[in-house]
């Protein structure tokens, strides 16, 4: 991590600006031993309300957004990273002929397999 203090202040002062606990909808305190753990490109803190004292995990993304626009692919950049699935060619070719053969539904294609698999 390499962060001047002036820079970890405007984090963590927009952080506090923002955050409200999602229990109770009050201010959470946002400090720099809130801080747990921190890399290049993220933060992750430890917040407590104060006024029902629920814990909080917040994971700070501190990528600039000239490296999220470095996606060459204008259709990845609308994809949600971790709902993206990673598969060779045939494979998607397998996995969209089972779908088809069941309408679309992985609740079908999924009690077949597991009826077969018993």
């Amino acid at each position: 991590m390499d962060f001047n203090p002036h820079s970890l202040h405007q984090i963590l002062t927009r952080i506090r600006e923002q955050m409200r606990c999602p229990q109770c909808g009050t201010r959470v305190p946002v400090d720099f031993p809130a801080i747990k753990l921190a890399g290049d490109s993220f933060m992750l803190l430890q917040l407590k309300c104060e006024s029902c004292t629920a814990f909080i995990v917040l994971h700070v993304n501190l990528a600039e957004q000239a490296q999220a626009q470095e996606l060459t692919d204008e259709q990845n950049a609308l994809l949600n990273a971790s709902s993206t699935l990673t598969l060779s060619e045939d494979e998607m070719k397998t996995l969209r002929s089972a779908l088809g053969a069941y309408d679309g539904s992985f609740q079908n294609l999924f009690k077949e397999f597991g009826a077969k698999q018993a």
